[in-house]
């Protein structure tokens, strides 16, 4: 009687749990799973958004994207950007995470002032850098004149447009990411350095042999985190270049905007996306194999 009494009650949870996480379940189908499938589907066909016609091509896409020269371009450019944009960002983030984490005053008014960018619509944070990037009338080349230095092209030259968009993503990101290392720092106990300091250890030895060992997860998490980014940028290059000039800022996601919505190759540029994820997740595996095995 026990028996069946405790099989029924534990019967009764199963299904009181299951109808409390049934609307989670069914918006992780329809907004996760559902478009992954979908998503893969439209990349083996010829897909029209206009007509919504749709022809199965098979492997095709794929095939056509091992020969496409643009594609192979946008991916050098992209990995140009990464290269600007996550090493620099990570140690700003590192250093800034150092930096507020010491008592002192005006420390919390400093978080808020790093952080602002974070919060800052990306749409309005490129358009106001692009004024201040402008080559003659904006605030950057007016300080340099000031200065003694010459005007740049920055944005309108082929050489400085990509590292000026890494700036401005830089720029943008960088206080989320120092918020990640200083909750990290925040989890390192005090007993470690207090022994590190009793032993003779200076600062530079403490980060080191204490601070960045012990910081390994945060770390790795922060590089996933902002190499997803970096290779997902649009905004700012769609708004401030377009991918020019001379093709020098066309990175993946912005040759896979235009090959949809400008040259409706819907499919094709499906195929690109799924190449994409599938990169992006190769790339965290090795990150955190790299990471496991140090």
């Amino acid at each position: 009687m026990n028996m069946h009494r405790l099989r029924t009650n534990k019967g009764q949870r199963y299904l009181w749990a299951f109808l409390l996480a049934f609307p989670a379940l069914v918006g992780l189908v329809l907004f996760h799973y559902w478009p992954i499938y979908e998503t893969a589907r439209i990349s083996l066909n010829d897909y029209n958004l206009f007509t919504r016609e749709m022809e199965w091509v098979g492997l095709e896409h794929y095939q056509t994207a091992l020969a496409d020269n643009a594609l192979q371009q946008s991916a050098v450019t992209t990995i140009k950007f990464f290269a600007l944009q996550v090493p620099l960002q990570m140690l700003l983030a590192l250093g800034l995470a150092l930096l507020v984490k010491q008592p002192g005053r005006g420390v919390s008014i400093l978080r808020t002032v790093i952080l602002l960018p974070a919060v800052t619509s990306m749409v309005v944070a490129s358009t106001v850098w692009g004024m201040m990037y402008h080559p003659s009338n904006g605030l950057i080349n007016s300080i340099l004149q000031s200065i003694g230095l010459p005007a740049q092209p920055f944005l309108t030259s082929p050489n400085q447009a990509l590292p000026s968009i890494a700036v401005i993503t830089i720029w943008k990101e960088v206080g989320l990411y120092m918020l990640f290392f200083l909750a990290g720092l925040m989890n390192i106990s005090n007993e470690y350095y207090d022994a590190a300091k009793v032993d003779g250890a200076n600062s530079w030895q403490i980060l080191r042999h204490i601070t960045i060992p012990l910081l390994r997860r945060t770390t790795l998490f922060v590089l996933i985190t902002s190499t997803v980014s970096a290779f997902k940028v649009f905004v700012p290059i769609k708004i401030l270049t377009a991918g020019g000039p001379l093709n020098s800022t066309r990175v993946i996601v912005l040759y896979l905007f235009d090959l949809a919505f400008k040259f409706n190759r819907f499919g094709y540029a499906t195929a690109v996306g799924v190449l994409l994820a599938l990169t992006l997740l190769i790339i965290s595996i090795i990150q955190n194999r790299m990471s496991q095995e140090q």
